[in-house]
């Protein structure tokens, strides 16, 4: 536990020195570019939103959720890979535009739709999705008075993370999945876990990456479907 708080210590101060950029400017992910617009969770700086966007496969005309697309660099990709309907939602206002400019960029902006709101408060009950991907903010904490920022990475008691995990059913077709980007070095896998279980999911294990922050840390997807 000791070993977690010093780590996510060591990503919010790499969250906190992102925002030492003013100006917008260009990364790449899997090759193309993205534009990153200042207070939006940066892949220059996080390299799980490329692994994400490698690992994730999608069928062509299939339809994908994405919650907290931050620069869109994955919402994107999917559309890239062949989606028929993106729709990336997010509840910071810079991350919204963000994304919509890199759509535009990659011309996919008549596939990708982008909503501000918080978890699926955009969408109707009739919005049903194959898949719906969130990276979640893995790093648990017990203080509720973080930035917009910060709640790219923290999630005072998961209580996100579990609205996420309850709201999906009522927005997945039929055999549906449910994929979540997490790190078990910085987050709670056991209360992820129990939190699927709860709601009657099936989760497995379907990619991994050894990485590095200021510390070496694993990120792992995962694909929950319901019984």
């Amino acid at each position: 536990m000791k070993e977690k708080k010093k780590y996510l210590h060591g990503t919010n101060l790499i969250l906190q020195d992102s925002q030492k950029e003013k100006d917008p400017y260009k990364i790449k992910v899997l090759g193309r570019d993205f534009i990153v617009l200042p207070n939006v969770f940066s892949p220059k700086y996080f390299f799980d939103t490329e692994f994400f966007a490698k690992e994730i496969t999608i069928g062509k005309g299939e339809e994908f959720l994405e919650i907290g697309p931050g620069t869109g660099a994955v919402s994107v990709t999917m559309a890239l890979k062949g989606a028929a309907k993106v729709v990336a939602i997010d509840i910071n206002p810079d991350a919204v535009k963000n994304s919509r400019e890199n759509a535009k960029l990659h011309k996919v902006d008549d596939i990708v739709q982008v909503f501000q709101g918080d978890l699926y408060s955009p969408l109707n009950e009739n919005d049903k999705f194959d898949t719906i991907f969130w990276n979640t903010p893995f790093g648990y904490i017990e203080d509720k008075n973080i930035s917009t920022l910060e709640k790219a990475v923290y999630d005072p008691g998961y209580t996100s993370t579990e609205k996420f995990i309850t709201g999906a059913k009522k927005h997945l077709k039929s055999n549906g999945r449910l994929l979540i980007g997490f790190s078990s070095t910085l987050g709670h896998l056991s209360k992820l876990k129990e939190l699927l279980k709860t709601s009657n999911y099936q989760v497995k294990l379907i990619a991994e990456i050894q990485s590095k922050e200021t510390h070496p840390v694993k990120f792992e997807l995962f694909e929950a479907k319901l019984r």
